[in-house]
């Protein structure tokens, strides 16, 4: 049997050299010569069926003014910013596409700087209307600050180190659902039907190993298991030593007092109800890490300064039903110090040089040596502007070779009171 498999590689090897030798354009994959170098083909080797990836190659585009979005300027312009536009008002343009490639592609329409003075309170946006309708507004992005809110909750859990019966491991898990009737676990018997999370170690305490996991603040029942405590059996393969390796379905989390705010932690006992470990009900309060509201986004400009610090609550708006955005001891840092800086304690950011960077803003829990971070986009800009790079104005226009595509575009004011002044440096194709 070794013998035949030997002679087989060997021929095998034969009638591949032999393809290498007599076939002067062999290679894994075929690649005809009419299509080297301008693009990326997959599909057949004719090139029928193929799906080109140009990168806006050997387009051709002309833009055309208009004022009321039917009739266009027969002369293309290359100013596309607009100055005191009235509230509700419109300007058009037309951007005639030409594939000049001799080859399928799809094209993408963008704008290379989108800039907004502060003073327009970002009431501007970019709506298409062929050869796709799309429409995206800017009011929420052009303004100081954008929020957002972390809607997870910190559990935790403590194990003996005198590990009860089962317990021995290192690694255990929270299996958790939703459910609204939460009078029932609404987890089966071997939480197949819920959501494992891994816990995090966080250290040792007060004759404890403890952990924690963020699972959403939706879950309303979960029970903590160690590590593959039921993997591959069926509920009637588990003995008795297996069912002690989980606890008991906790119901009604969040009814029960854990938030995004108030964390709970969850202790082991040596007590096992029917076939399951219990813990301590009900649990202990603890100083967690947590936050839940925080800036998603920042506009500083240069030759200024912002507190970005979650204690700011005057800025940060709290979460209804709470004094505070987080727990815990804040620290900040800077993701590149040539666009700002930032003070690791007060949180207040010291703008560089124009651009953007992530602000990471880090709560350390006082209770464990656990920790939550969010992170904020910070834009820094040179003038009293909001600005925006590589705007989409449409994006995978699919054109055939030589065809020419109008891609009708405009900018509206969507303040009701306040006139819009804008600039737009360049308009651009690509993929």
């Amino acid at each position: 049997m070794k013998k035949s498999k030997v002679v087989l590689a060997i021929v095998l090897a034969v009638v591949l050299l032999i393809a290498v030798w007599n076939v002067p354009t062999f290679s894994w994959f075929s690649r005809p010569h009419s299509q080297n170098g301008a693009q990326a083909v997959l599909g057949g080797s004719n090139g029928a069926y193929s799906i080109n990836a140009y990168n806006g190659y050997n387009v051709s585009i002309a833009t055309y003014p208009s004022n009321d979005g039917f009739t266009y300027s027969t002369t293309a312009t290359t100013n596309y910013s607009g100055s005191n536009i009235p509230n509700n008002n419109r300007k058009y343009f037309k951007t005639t596409l030409t594939n000049n490639s001799g080859g399928e592609q799809n094209v993408s329409l963008y704008a290379r700087t989108l800039s907004i003075p502060t003073a327009n309170n970002g009431s501007l946006a970019i709506g298409v209307n062929g050869p796709t309708r799309s429409y995206h507004d800017y009011s929420t992005l052009a303004a100081d600050t954008a929020d957002a809110t972390r809607d997870a909750m910190r559990i935790y859990f403590q194990k003996p180190k005198s590990a009860p019966d089962g317990w021995a491991g290192t690694e255990f898990y929270i299996c958790w659902n939703e459910d609204t009737n939460t009078s029932i676990a609404s987890l089966d018997s071997t939480g197949s039907n819920g959501t494992y999370y891994k816990m995090t170690y966080c250290g040792e305490k007060d004759n404890y190993y403890n952990y924690y996991v963020d699972i959403p603040k939706t879950a309303t029942h979960a029970f903590f298991a160690c590590e593959n405590w039921a993997e591959g059996k069926q509920q009637s393969d588990l003995t008795a030593d297996n069912w002690k390796k989980r606890t008991q379905t906790i119901k009604n989390l969040y009814g029960a007092g854990q938030s995004q705010l108030q964390s709970k932690i969850y202790k082991l006992t040596s007590t096992i109800d029917y076939g399951n470990t219990k813990v301590e009900t009900p649990p202990d309060s603890v100083d967690g890490a947590c936050i839940n509201h925080f800036y998603s986004s920042i506009f500083v400009k240069t030759g200024s300064t912002y507190n970005a610090g979650l204690d700011q609550t005057t800025k940060i708006p709290t979460r209804e039903g709470y004094t505070s955005n987080y727990i815990g001891t804040l620290e900040y840092y800077s993701g590149d110090t040539n666009v700002f800086t930032v003070d690791k304690t007060t949180g207040v950011i010291t703008p560089v040089g124009a651009g953007e960077a992530t602000l990471y803003t880090k709560a350390v829990g006082s209770s464990y040596s656990d920790s939550q971070q969010v992170e904020t986009t910070v834009k820094v800009t040179a003038a009293d502007n909001y600005v925006f790079n590589d705007v989409p104005i449409v994006k995978n226009v699919k054109m055939a070779a030589n065809e020419t595509v109008d891609v009708n575009w405009y900018v509206i004011n969507n303040s009701p009171t306040t006139a819009l002044t804008y600039t737009i440096d360049e308009v651009y194709v690509s993929n």
